[in-house]
């Protein structure tokens, strides 16, 4: 048997000086004109535009913490989940015995590196605002991304005990840190607010199990190769169940998350989703594999579970820069002119993105009609329409635009106007005339393109 202080202590020290080296990349000094950072919420998206090999160093390094954070968080998860499937009886003595010796390392190296995340992180959006004591102070205390990092600390710590404690309060500890990850990503922004964090928890709750039954079949075959073929057993049928619920949850997610469907081609977060799927199609042909191998009661093959292992680090990768990028395509300001006898109308709506808008709405009406006696507006998203929302316009003096000879023109605003999501919307205005005749247009937009 391997020396027990051995592999613990490769463990700790390989996550040690790789979450160091990487934090320490992603600490480097902003160049000129690199952004300020990025972290859930208000600045994780927000990406510089700045140059220089320093600038790409710490991008880069911040992309790898990231992958080494998911990485770590849905291996020691997923291995106290495992405990649950694993038979406490003489058939699952030894793999538990291992199992237990591995637990203690894990939540060390998870621990360490939820630390440098969330310092990282926290200190990029601190460095967006101003960077003193009270900005940390102020994420920590005002932001929910920084009450969720306090959490998944306080919860890693606590893991460094958990290993000694039954399985059900393992289990119930890896679900805890779960649902705190679930509430900080993409789909905490969605407007279906509890299908789409409901879907995001069970998601990682089975990318967990999946992640840690790769690792565990790799560690298994290293040390003791009888027992990595028992657990082949256990694990290709669970390993099955766990990608069917990983493509229901997550073409759910994408459902609710992209504008449309041409966002997967159009927008770098689709794009991405393409190539993660294309990887699952792959774990899927690799999975049917070793499934074969473990029916016939074969060893499963050494390449096959290195080629899965790689597939795994590729995924995270992936999940990696996949959860910084916004789902919705870039946008463009709308400028919508339509011309017509008894009405010309412009309608512009700037930045055209999820959030506030200022909407701006000019009219031409015939000379002889005079003046409108109301104007109405309503933009409706199609995906919901019971979510329309009404703009409420006030009247503004012309602008400087060419002028139609035999037609008044006529401009109102509304600053500041939330629009909750990307996607296909209808706009719908309705002019009333002195004279009590009503002029409606309708017409569709994309909000977020």
């Amino acid at each position: 048997m391997p020396n027990k202080q051995n592999y613990r202590s490769k463990i700790i020290s390989g996550t040690v000086f790789a979450a160091l080296l990487i934090a320490g990349m992603a600490l480097l000094p902003q160049t000129a004109g690199a952004g300020s950072g990025f972290g859930p919420g208000t600045a994780l998206h927000a990406h510089g535009e700045g140059g220089g090999t320093a600038y790409w160093l710490k991008e880069s390094a911040v992309y790898a913490l990231r992958a080494l954070y998911y990485g770590m968080l849905l291996v020691t998860t997923g291995h106290m989940l495992t405990f649950l499937a694993v038979s406490p009886g003489e058939r699952g003595a030894r793999q538990r015995e291992w199992m237990g010796k591995w637990s203690g390392p894990m939540a060390k190296a998870l621990l360490l590196v939820v630390l440098l995340h969330v310092f990282v992180q926290s200190n990029r959006v601190a460095a967006g605002l101003q960077g003193g004591f009270e900005d940390w102070l102020r994420v920590f205390t005002l932001t929910s991304s920084g009450q969720a990092w306090l959490v998944m600390v306080g919860l890693a710590a606590f893991g460094l005990i958990v290993a000694r404690l039954p399985d059900a309060i393992k289990a119930v500890w890896a679900l805890l840190l779960i649902a705190t990850e679930s509430l900080i990503g993409h789909p905490a922004a969605s407007d279906e607010l509890t299908v789409a964090v409901l879907s995001d928890f069970i998601h990682l709750a089975c990318s967990s199990m999946w992640v840690s039954g790769v690792v565990l079949l790799l560690l298994f075959w290293r040390y003791d190769r009888k027992e990595a073929g028992r657990f082949a057993e256990t694990f290709s049928g669970i390993a099955w169940l766990m990608i069917a619920i990983l493509v229901i949850t997550g073409a759910i997610m994408a459902w609710l998350l992209l504008p449309d469907l041409s966002a997967l081609w159009r927008g770098v977060w689709g794009r991405w989703l393409m190539g993660k799927t294309a990887v699952v199609l792959l774990v899927i042909g690799i999975g049917a594999a070793l499934r074969r191998s473990a029916r016939h009661g074969e060893l499963p093959r050494g390449s096959l579970l290195k080629l899965d292992g790689i597939l795994m680090g590729a995924l995270l990768i992936i999940v990696a820069v996949f959860t910084t990028i916004s789902p919705a395509p870039a946008s463009h300001p709308v400028n919508y002119h339509r011309m017509g006898n008894d009405l010309h109308y412009t309608l512009k709506i700037e930045p055209n993105a999820p959030g506030p808008n200022d909407v701006e709405l000019q009219i031409w009406l015939p000379e002889d009609k005079g003046e409108p006696a109301s104007i109405g507006m309503v933009i409706i998203p199609q995906k919901k329409p019971s979510a329309a929302v009404n703009i409420e316009l006030e009247s503004r003096p012309p602008g400087i635009d060419i002028p139609f000879p035999g037609y008044n023109e006529f401009r109102f605003v509304a600053k500041k106007t939330e629009l909750s999501g990307a996607g296909n919307w209808k706009a719908r205005f309705t002019v009333r005339l002195g004279d009590g005749t009503e002029l409606e247009r309708e017409f569709d937009l994309k909000l977020g393109y």
